[in-house]
């Protein structure tokens, strides 16, 4: 997929922020499923008028015609702008959930902080990732069945500041044309889970834990040893991605780091 320069990207997010700043939001995440555990200040301390990744460095990957990927149509069209559709949703997957992957991007000046102490999958592009099914040097992935929990896991870990390129893709056992359970683009990745609206959410300790749902050491599929030292074929039309993803202490809109 042809993507657009990140100069003229910024450039045109300010635009819009400019124009569509006062463009009416919806009412989400629908209810608190945030854990104890979970990094970052209280959600029901939040203010109505604030994000907690505003001023921040994080910008959508659009299009080359600038417009959002097919999974974050639906939430560019009813947030106030993109940045805060890929960071908070709705993702639209069909109900078939999600999962994420967040690659090191310090080649283009982008601090890991907290990342590289808790990378978890390999690619099944690398012949590691195929020989041993709990190799996990190729960044940090975690997805889930249910579409709700993106916002959550969004936020725990830009607060955990697992810093870098982040991709997401549609489908966590099914659904889409490459899930995670195809075997075909990781080999393991954590799991969070829903947390319903009837459970007392302040008996939640961590969402991401102690479910037994984890895709835990399945590995690549062999069939798919043909990826290994090529990119991995994947649909772009299922997966967005999102750039200079995590918090800083000065994080800011630092865009003269953008190469």
């Amino acid at each position: 997929m042809n993507w657009i320069h990140p100069l003229l990207l910024v450039s045109l997010i300010l635009l819009g922020a400019s124009i569509d700043s006062t463009k009416a939001d919806i009412t989400w995440p629908e209810y608190n499923q945030q854990c104890r555990d979970d990094a970052g200040p209280p959600y029901l301390d939040d203010s109505p008028n604030e994000k907690y990744h505003d001023g921040s460095a994080a910008y959508p990957v659009l299009a080359q015609n600038g417009e959002c990927a097919e999974p974050m149509k639906a939430a560019c069209s009813s947030r106030p702008d993109a940045k805060t559709a890929y960071l908070e949703g709705p993702i639209s997957c069909g109900g078939n959930g999600w999962y994420c992957r967040i690659f090191n991007d310090e080649a283009n000046g982008w601090e890991n902080i907290n990342l590289n102490a808790d990378i978890n999958f390999g690619q099944c592009n690398n012949e590691d990732a195929f020989e041993d099914a709990g190799f996990d040097q190729d960044g940090h992935c975690h997805g889930s069945s249910d579409d709700s929990t993106y916002y959550w896991w969004i936020r725990d870990h830009w607060h955990r500041q697992y810093n870098g390129k982040v991709r997401c893709c549609c489908g966590w056992f099914e659904g889409g044309t490459q899930p995670l359970y195809g075997r075909r683009i990781a080999n393991r990745c954590d799991y969070r889970r829903l947390v319903t609206k009837n459970e007392n959410v302040n008996n939640c300790r961590d969402a991401n834990e102690d479910h037994g749902m984890g895709f835990d050491d399945i590995g690549c599929d062999p069939q798919y040893r043909n990826q290994i030292g090529q990119a991995i074929p994947e649909d772009d039309s299922v997966c967005w991605e999102i750039e200079r993803f995590g918090f800083t202490e000065n994080g800011k809109c630092t865009w003269q780091v953008l190469k």
